[in-house]
């Protein structure tokens, strides 16, 4: 599996910030042709909300809705960032 995803963040006030996002992701194996078949690639969509919590520690509240392949749909919520 692969994964590339892109992100932009606006600051709208100074604990809020919006987020868009999109990336597409790849299957691989023996059975799988990889991302040369459509049926291997799943792209994603999305945008959220963050309010900093505590700035100085960088704790952040994350709200997201996402939209993925064949009608999938996620409402996130997450604390903190993946890295």
């Amino acid at each position: 599996m692969s994964s590339v995803e892109v992100e932009e963040r606006h600051r709208l006030a100074e604990r809020w910030t919006a987020t868009l996002f999109a990336g597409i992701a790849c299957l691989y194996g023996a059975s799988r042709g990889g991302c040369s078949s459509s049926a291997n690639r799943f792209p994603n969509l999305g945008a959220g909300l963050q309010y900093i919590l505590k700035p100085d520690q960088g704790i952040v509240a994350n709200l997201e809705g996402a939209l993925g392949k064949d009608g999938n749909k996620a409402l996130l919520f997450k604390m903190g960032y993946a890295w």
